[in-house]
């Protein structure tokens, strides 16, 4: 039996009696076009055309000027878009996008997104450490730690300040041993509490400069604590998002230096007057009366506030806790002014740290004695040791 070559007209054939061929198993049909959709793609021909003889395809003239009809394949509808992120990359994401958000001039909605990405950045990324030690320690309670829980992600997982414990304790990575991040890492938890609950006022340059701080000592964590344990290929896709980061820092950091430099020139004579301010953490604020910082622009109201936020944020103490305890106080009345705002132990811009300093008077003290009668710290006289309240108190009753 001789094969007959294809040479086309049997598909022209099926074609013309209007038959479409099956698709393969799983392929959606074929679709025909529409007359309409067909004619459009003709090209139309000019009357003054010049007309060109057609050459021979081996088809007759009816077989040639027959409509023929074009097969369309649907494609395969994609699946929806899955949110998958591990935690090293979802916490280098957040990073990117409070870099984003501080970028030029930054506004308050930006400002709120940075803060609170920072912190869950700072959350996921510590915890991510610990999962890597072992994966019970990520649990709020590890004596409810269970396998199934954690696979499913069904479980209450620990704080920031919990995990820091856990990293030094268990882990043995001491977390913030140069500089202030212990400091900058409680004031972030603190301000992203406040946003998510109650409200937030904080000046830009102030979160700017917490943002620089948190985000210099992030990179290194990742570097060090986090990326060796990854594999090439994860390390590959993390350097370039981590050098994303670490330019988007590089220009707040430059913003931040310019902004002191303009200042070093007003604030060098005023050295010995000069304290950190327990918002922006720089030392750039002026006590004469009016507390207000130079760096972040914040004027407070009352030296007994700035006194509390110096000894919540910048000492690290707790007033709370150090009354609960039955210490003694951690603010107490000034000698000079009388006004509730003395705090021990403050460190001066110089470098010089006063005994005690007045947040509302800015009066520098030295060694004080305390009172007989109250036992807050006071001025001894001639032997006779009361504090300003005392002494009134004690001369009304005569």
């Amino acid at each position: 039996m001789t094969e007959t070559p294809d040479d086309g007209t049997d598909q022209a054939a099926e074609a013309s009696s209007g038959s479409v061929e099956e698709p393969p198993f799983g392929l959606p049909k074929a679709v025909e076009a529409p007359d309409d959709a067909r004619n459009a793609t003709e090209p139309q021909t000019s009357p003054d055309a010049i007309a060109v003889p057609k050459q021979d395809s081996g088809q007759s003239d009816s077989e040639a000027d027959a409509p023929r009809k074009r097969v369309i394949r649907i494609k395969k509808k994609r699946g929806p878009v899955e949110l998958k992120f591990q935690p090293v990359e979802n916490g280098v994401d957040y990073l990117l996008s409070v870099t984003e958000h501080l970028a030029d001039k930054p506004s308050p909605r930006n400002l709120k997104y940075a803060i609170l990405h920072l912190q869950a950045a700072t959350e996921v990324l510590l915890k991510a450490r610990l999962q890597l030690e072992h994966w019970t320690l990520v649990f709020e309670k590890l004596e409810n730690a269970s396998l199934d829980k954690f696979n499913k992600g069904d479980f209450q997982s620990c704080g920031t300040p919990d995990a820091l414990k856990r990293l030094k304790d268990i882990v043995g990575i001491e977390v913030g041993v140069t500089g202030s991040i212990d400091n900058d890492l409680r004031q972030l938890v603190k301000w992203r509490n406040a946003l998510q609950h109650y409200g937030l006022t904080v000046p830009a340059p102030a979160v700017e400069k917490l943002s620089v701080n948190v985000l210099d000592f992030l990179l290194s964590f990742v570097r060090d604590q986090l990326r060796p344990e990854l594999k090439r290929q994860e390390r590959q896709v993390l350097d370039r998002e981590m050098e994303s980061v670490s330019d988007g820092l590089a220009s707040i950091n430059r913003f931040l230096t310019a902004r002191m430099n303009r200042l070093a020139d007003e604030l060098k004579d005023l050295a010995d007057e000069i304290t950190h301010c327990p918002l922006c953490m720089q030392k750039t604020l002026i006590v004469d009366g009016d507390p207000d910082c130079r760096f972040c622009q914040v004027a407070w109201r009352d030296g007994g506030d700035v006194a509390a936020a110096y000894v919540e944020n910048v000492q690290g103490l707790s007033i709370f806790e150090a009354i609960k305890d039955g210490g003694d106080a951690l603010i107490t009345n000034c000698p000079e002014c009388q006004h509730e705002s003395l705090v021990a132990d403050v460190q001066m811009a110089s470098g010089t740290v006063a005994d005690y300093f007045c947040f509302q008077c800015g009066t520098p003290q030295g060694p004080l004695g305390k009172c007989d009668a109250c036992g807050s710290p006071t001025v001894v006289d001639d032997g006779l040791s009361l504090c300003g309240f005392c002494l009134d108190a004690k001369i009304e009753r005569f």
